[in-house]
């Protein structure tokens, strides 16, 4: 369950849009992806432990409890930096979540800080003879404080049960945050489609691009333009959608091509145009073709921006 929400949260994480927002930050980058390999290594460790057949102190007992204590701690920082990273949320478990606080308290009892607690507040251990699977006896002195020796029965089955449960749930709420960003940056753009931007009578303004090659004709610059002003409002929309040109490798790919050879047209062709009427051609042809490329593209942004 809870490795199927981590990964459907590196699918919603990974689309261009959310992925390219998210890379501005690298500090909340690094967090976000190394909270969620250890969202599903401790996991593992919790699984590992569950598959155990029944021990003792004996038997690697303490091993087991301390590393899947450990595990269980790991997890729950693990979420609160998720949190952080994706919603700058601070998550509290002591104000948030005192089930989930009460699980970290034991194990900063029993294998975190037990020779000394608070400054010398309490004094912890397990008792050895308890130890089993299911759990272990917690012996607790306060010597500072005069309060009566506590002996307390740890279920860490119970504490694996009640985690799993609410890690589910808080993931589950950040896949459905996750969701509605989304839809809600979705919803900007559903009326507004950049393929709109590329009229049908485009080939006319190339086509007369090709006729200025043999002769000057006056109002090339003006075809030209209207071709350029369609690109640069193109990459603006694109931007305004995945915040860079670089959140898809093919628009990137085409763009930094278009973006050379109208610069290079606009010199050696609409400014000071050069003898080589092959050469230009050339230029010509592949302005188009690039362009028509892009077009394709901007459609498929229209589709999943519909």
């Amino acid at each position: 369950m809870i490795d199927n929400l981590s990964k459907n949260i590196r699918e919603l994480c990974n689309h261009p849009w959310k992925k390219e927002l998210l890379f501005q930050d690298r500090v909340k980058w690094s967090k976000l992806w190394t909270s969620l390999d250890v969202i599903e290594d401790s996991q593992q460790a919790i699984n590992d432990y569950l598959s155990l057949p029944e021990f003792n102190s004996n038997s690697r007992g303490y091993l087991y409890i301390y590393g899947v204590l450990q595990g269980i701690n790991l997890q729950q920082d693990a979420l609160k930096n998720l949190s952080g990273a994706l919603f700058n949320e601070k998550i509290d478990f002591k104000e948030n979540y005192l089930i989930l606080y009460k699980i970290r308290e034991y194990r900063n009892d029993s294998i975190g800080h037990p020779t000394n607690r608070g400054n010398g507040k309490s004094f912890h251990y397990i008792g050895r003879p308890s130890i089993k699977k299911s759990g272990f006896k917690l012996i607790s002195y306060y010597p500072k404080t005069g309060e009566q020796t506590k002996i307390e029965d740890i279920n860490i089955l119970e504490c694996i049960e009640i985690q799993k449960t609410l890690i589910a749930e808080k993931l589950n709420e950040v896949m459905k945050n996750l969701e509605n960003d989304f839809k809600n940056h979705k919803e900007k753009f559903k009326d507004n489609n950049l393929s709109d931007l590329i009229h049908n009578s485009f080939h006319y303004e190339f086509s007369k691009l090709y006729e200025n090659l043999h002769r000057d004709y006056e109002l090339t610059e003006m075809n030209f333009d209207i071709i350029e002003e369609a690109y640069i409002k193109i990459k603006e929309g694109i931007i305004e959608r995945y915040t860079s040109l670089s959140a898809l490798s093919g628009i990137e790919f085409i763009t930094e091509r278009l973006d050379y050879l109208f610069k290079r047209l606009r010199k050696d062709f609409i400014e000071n145009k050069i003898k080589d009427q092959l050469e230009l051609e050339f230029f010509i042809d592949a302005l188009k073709h690039n362009f028509k490329e892009l077009e394709q593209m901007t459609k498929e942004v229209d589709e999943e921006f519909k």
